[in-house]
């Protein structure tokens, strides 16, 4: 007798275990799922920043595609032409107008987090190439903040904050 109860309270807890096993598997199926259908969108507008690079701008290889979101929405690129030259390509989201410019022309990611910290930023987060009322300028996020730097004159055009 109390060989039948210890097996079916075997059974019972296997059948638990698996149970639990396989909505534990639905679940993160799912999370995983519904995670790289966000990151599509994302995803494709990337390839598509880069492709539209190449074929307008002679970029050869990207080394970096982000988008800068100010007064107006790029993607940004930062990559080679065939010139094996720096450069860095906007192209504005509504538009489609591309601005091209050699970044040995003006300052590097480096200056402008150099500059933002002598102003006031913290750890840097990220440093993204754009475009603020018609000039290049370098986007320094650090925390809530974010500093705009003049490209070509290593200027800050712009302090903001969240």
């Amino acid at each position: 007798m109390k060989k039948r109860q210890k097996q079916a309270k075997n059974k019972l807890l296997l059948q638990y275990g698996i149970g639990i096993s396989l909505v534990l598997l639905v679940i993160t199926t799912s999370f995983l799922y519904l995670i790289s259908l966000s990151m599509k969108p994302y995803q494709e507008a990337r390839s598509e920043g880069e492709k539209l690079a190449k074929q307008y701008a002679e970029l050869e290889k990207a080394d970096q595609v982000d988008f800068y979101n100010g007064l107006e929405s790029y993607y940004s690129v930062l990559g080679q032409n065939k010139k094996q030259e720096a450069i860095a390509v906007l192209i504005e989201k509504k538009d489609q107008k591309i601005y091209v410019y050699q970044l040995d022309k003006g300052i590097s990611q480096d200056k402008a987090a150099t500059i933002s910290k002598e102003k006031g930023a913290g750890e840097i987060d990220k440093i993204i190439f754009g475009r603020y009322q018609d000039k290049p300028i370098w986007e320094v996020k650090s925390g809530d903040h974010y500093y705009l730097v003049d490209f070509e004159t290593g200027a800050l055009v712009n302090k903001e904050g969240l």
